[in-house]
């Protein structure tokens, strides 16, 4: 299991911790809390990867980045399914992957419902081998519920 170990002793402490005791996924609104949040992780030496949905203004448009950014293979179906499928083979390195999805709410809200169930199952997955995957999810308007 993925357990929680700075300094030679177990830290309950930790922001990955903190996150991770509530499930897989949290909601920013203020981008300076989020900005705070992702150097504590760079510091803990997780993997961060950063996606800006404000430049999703189509399907294709997304699939290409996600498959770039999480280098999904040659055969990635382009799709969500194709997307749930393709996470489960992910080598998880260092102590884990944060991925980032800066303005959620700029693309629909079922897909966006759909992106973060896909990486909430992928991260119960992965905690199951020992490997973290964290998911800060950013909106512009403080009243967006999911």
């Amino acid at each position: 299991m993925g357990i929680f170990k700075r300094n030679g002793g177990v830290d309950p402490d930790g922001l990955d911790w903190c996150i991770l005791q509530n499930g897989w996924i949290s909601l920013y609104w203020r981008t300076t809390i989020l900005d705070d949040d992702l150097k504590w992780f760079e510091k803990e030496n997780y993997v961060i990867l950063e996606f800006n949905c404000r430049s999703w203004d189509s399907d294709k448009i997304m699939h290409s980045q996600l498959k770039e950014k999480f280098d999904l293979p040659e055969y990635y179906g382009k799709n969500l399914e194709a997307l749930r499928d393709c996470l489960s083979d992910l080598n998880i390195i260092r102590r884990g992957l944060v991925v980032v999805f800066r303005h959620l709410d700029n693309i629909e809200k079922q897909t966006a419902h759909a992106i973060l169930d896909i990486m909430a199952d992928n991260a119960r997955l992965h905690m199951l081998f020992g490997s973290r995957i964290i998911t800060l999810a950013q909106v512009d308007n403080p009243d967006y519920e999911i």
